[in-house]
């Protein structure tokens, strides 16, 4: 009944090799996901597809190229859901910024191709001075060197809030030669096509055996942004969602334990926003009935999250939104077993944070590594990875499920979000362009 590694180095395998790349709509994620369902249903668990709405982008086309002084194409990324080009792409001359923030953006760069490395301090002011001088393109610079230019998708929310700019991203040695070359003039071409399409989360529950009205949702994203095999993100924290249902599966839990695989993280944690959404929902529906009924939102007592995982050479995180003794039973935990977590109590960027949105405690786990400065890369492949680093987290997510979870007489943390806490997500989501669920 213990957590193997082994077996969940395989899920990864299966999702990150065999199937690949599996971006949100795509029929790659559509096989990821009856993959996940039939496995849940083959270790016995109670399994079943929630569809959603997801609104993504393809590109159709991309290409970079100097014009002036000399000629040259250079590779690139685009961001879909930025802005599209027509086929002829955009024609520019070229304007080096040290970012994009509002001090920079002034009436030079009406009809310019930007070539920065740097984001913005305050998006909204600095996309508001964009929509006032709208350049012609926008050429992100990766600021690591060595490392592939990222498969991004970009902001729909700040596009449609303020302006469309087709946008592209090239490696920071790629970047240093556009710079240093002296480059004048440079057409971009990315022609996109933008659309909705059909997502999902895929959902398995092992029922309580003493307190099945609490609700433990223990889950890890398995969708990649484009082109990318994913496998430190996030095929590996899925694997380990998969092994833990098979454990407890075999092992049982008194309380309610549902495992799932969520969809479209990387498109702005929409399949986490999405279950935080209608649990708030049909909550706020049944207390208009009746204000002292016990919802399903009100019995959903934590979330453990899991991205990002399996690097052989690195550490291990910890961030908790919750009461002050769940960060301490983490790290107590931590110093029990031997294995040490950089716990904190902070916002982690992924499917925990939507939860803790409307009120459930979270704890998000997750393997910091020098090869995470390859994620959302061509780069983030298997060989980073090990069936070890996928053990370590593994076994602490068991040891903690089971001690809190499966087998506590009573559960041992208030289930509520300090005020400080639910600051800083309002502030995240607000910052990500992002609805509250």
């Amino acid at each position: 009944m213990s957590f193997s590694g082994e077996k969940a180095f395989e899920y990864m395998r299966k999702l990150a090799v065999e199937i690949g790349t599996r971006p949100s709509g795509t029929d790659a994620e559509r096989k990821s996901a009856e993959w996940i369902l039939s496995e849940f249903k083959r270790l016995g668990l109670d399994a079943r597809i929630e569809e959603f709405d997801a609104f993504t982008g393809v590109i159709k086309a991309k290409r970079l190229e100097v014009l002036k002084p000399y000629k040259a194409e250079i590779p690139c990324e685009v961001m879909p859901l930025s802005g599209s080009t027509g086929p002829g792409g955009v024609t520019g001359d070229v304007l080096h910024l040290d970012s994009y923030d509002e001090e920079y953006i002034t009436a030079d760069v009406e009809g310019k191709i930007i070539v920065t490395s740097g984001g913005s301090a305050n998006r909204d002011r600095a996309f508001a001075q964009l929509k006032k001088y709208r350049p012609a393109g926008i050429v992100l610079i990766e600021s690591t060197p060595r490392a592939m230019a990222k498969n991004l998708w970009g902001s729909p929310t700040f596009r449609k809030k303020y302006v469309d700019i087709p946008t592209v991203r090239v490696t920071f040695e790629d970047g240093l030669k556009l710079v240093k070359s002296g480059a004048k003039k440079m057409r971009l071409v990315a022609v996109t096509e933008e659309k909705t399409v059909k997502a999902q989360n895929v959902v398995a529950e092992i029922k309580g055996t003493l307190r099945p009205e609490e609700i433990i949702v223990v889950g890890g994203h398995y969708d990649t942004v484009l082109e990318v095999p994913g496998a430190g993100d996030n095929a590996g924290g899925t694997a380990i969602t998969m092994e833990l249902a098979r454990v407890f599966k075999e092992r049982g839990s008194k309380r309610t334990m549902r495992f799932v695989a969520w969809g479209c993280e990387e498109l702005g944690l929409l399949g986490s926003r999405e279950y935080a959404r209608r649990l708030r929902e049909a909550s706020e529906a049944a207390k208009k009935a009746d204000d002292e009924a016990a919802t399903e939102l009100d019995n959903t007592v934590l979330c453990l999250n899991l991205d990002v995982h399996g690097g052989l050479i690195g550490t291990n995180t910890a961030k908790v939104l919750g009461p002050p003794e769940l960060t301490a039973a983490v790290k107590l935990l931590s110093k029990e077993k031997g294995v040490v977590f950089n716990v904190s109590e902070a916002v982690y960027s992924s499917d925990g944070t939507p939860l803790s949105a409307v009120g459930v405690p979270s704890v998000s786990l997750s393997r910091d590594t020098p090869t995470n400065l390859l994620m959302h890369s061509v780069e983030d492949e298997e060989k980073w990875l090990g069936p070890e680093a996928l053990r370590i987290h593994g076994v602490f997510a068991e040891e903690f499920l089971n001690r809190y979870v499966a087998e506590a007489a009573a559960w041992p943390f208030e289930r509520t979000i300090p005020d400080k806490q639910k600051k800083e997500i309002e502030e995240y989501f607000k910052k990500a362009g992002r609805k509250l669920p």
